[in-house]
């Protein structure tokens, strides 16, 4: 069975270049030249393809498949690809030579989306070659490319939406802060966090740290990107901070914070979070050694706050030669008041219901009796108690139910709280 032939390619061509060191945009690569034909025939046949302009050869190279030679030509001008034919017919007859040239690769769209994609997730082909498993054949399986793609997926730390993140607040440096804004210290946290936590660009973090701004805090870093257009966002940050903190020397934020005390209606755990914050500053600005930081934390917490029940019930002042950092403090705190929370809320369930009295005002008597004068003799008394009764009233006849009327005068005296003399039997 005959061998398949093959032509030269671009792959040829370019070592064959590299070995005459010549350029590749002057080069040009005849084959299917039948052998014995002359340089200067071959130089003609070449010159009849007017954009290759004087054309020279620079060597040949017996191709044994196609039994004919191959010919290296240089040209004056560069080749244009546009106005090269694959063929050209030999000024002495016979059959036509086919021309071979040096042309850039042309990406397809499916190369381009793939780049961009690696580009994206801080990749490059290399990590997919290394990740594809070898073909016999050697040559790039479809199913290999995109298994490897799923690989690199998988295997980066970098994620398609991680460049995602909370947009700062607004923050204009206006005193007091307007509703709606956020605090100057507030603000610094949330964009110190982007800056140093982020894992988008510092030109993404430049242009999310000035739509925060607003007002004269966007003046700021307008005047900053002035005088220093290259400026990093942490030197943003440092310029509002600058500009609208307060300048504090180490001793001031030390006293600040052996100043702190529990609010009345303040939570104890609000309390050591508003000690943290200041212990920060602190620390940050030389007032404390970082390795003091927790026994000073512990100290401020017994000396400011004012739950004196829950520091017993969580041993504060016994920890102080071992005290707790503050994630373990606060979870301890905040435990306690979830456990007071609770037991408060089932004590109020189980108190019984209190029902509430309600006073009626009696009605007014008439004006007889509020004018009755007031006896100190018995018999007057007896006699202004009848007619009570018969104004409040009307007396019940003797019956068999009732023969004795002075009781019942009696039992209506009593009903109106009004003592009446025991009448004398003797």
């Amino acid at each position: 069975m005959a061998g398949k032939t093959s032509s030269p390619t671009q792959h040829e061509l370019i070592n064959w270049c590299k070995g005459e060191a010549l350029d590749l945009k002057h080069a040009l690569l005849l084959h299917g030249v039948p052998e014995g034909v002359s340089r200067e025939d071959i130089e003609e046949t070449a010159e009849t393809i007017k954009a290759l302009g004087k054309v020279r050869v620079r060597g040949k190279m017996f191709h044994p498949q196609q039994q004919s030679v191959m010919v290296l030509c240089e040209c004056r001008e560069e080749i244009d690809p546009s106005k090269i034919p694959p063929e050209i017919m030999p000024i002495s007859e016979g059959s036509s030579w086919k021309t071979v040239y040096y042309t850039e690769r042309q990406l397809d769209n499916f190369e381009e989306k793939l780049l961009t994609f690696l580009q994206s997730e801080g990749r490059t082909l290399e990590d997919i070659q290394g990740l594809r498993s070898p073909t016999k054949e050697g040559n790039s399986n479809p199913e290999d490319i995109i298994r490897a793609v799923g690989d690199v997926m998988s295997r980066t730390n970098i994620q398609p939406d991680s460049h995602s993140y909370r947009r700062l607040r607004t923050f204009s440096g206006i005193s007091p802060t307007p509703a709606g804004e956020e605090t100057l210290d507030n603000w610094l946290e949330e964009a110190t966090l982007l800056v140093e936590e982020g894992e988008c660009s510092d030109k993404e973090k430049r242009r999310r740290i000035l739509e925060s701004l607003k007002g004269p805090a966007f003046e700021i870093i307008q005047a900053v990107r002035l005088t220093q257009p290259d400026a990093s966002p942490r030197e943003y940050i440092e310029a509002i901070e600058s500009i609208f903190g307060t300048v504090e020397s180490s001793e001031e934020l030390y006293l600040s914070f052996r100043a702190l005390h529990q609010h009345p209606g303040e939570r104890l755990s609000e309390f050591l979070r508003r000690v943290e914050r200041s212990l920060v500053k602190v620390v940050q600005g030389g007032g404390l050694p970082v390795n003091a930081a927790n026994s000073a934390r512990l100290e401020q917490l017994l000396r400011g706050s004012t739950s004196e029940l829950m520091l017993l019930q969580l041993k504060i002042r016994e920890r102080r030669n071992n005290p707790p950092t503050f994630l373990n403090l606060l979870r301890e705190v905040m435990e306690e008041e979830g456990r007071q929370s609770a037991r408060q809320s089932q004590v109020s369930h189980m108190r019984p219901q209190r029902v509430r009295t309600v006073q009626v005002e009696k009605e007014s008597e008439p004006d007889s009796v509020s004018r009755t004068t007031r006896c100190t003799a018995p018999e007057n008394l007896q006699k202004v108690i009848r007619k009570l009764v018969r104004l409040v009233r009307v007396p019940p006849l003797p019956n068999k139910e009732n023969p004795n009327p002075a009781a019942e005068e009696q039992h209506v005296a009593r009903t109106n709280k009004v003592e009446v003399p025991e009448p004398n039997t003797d």
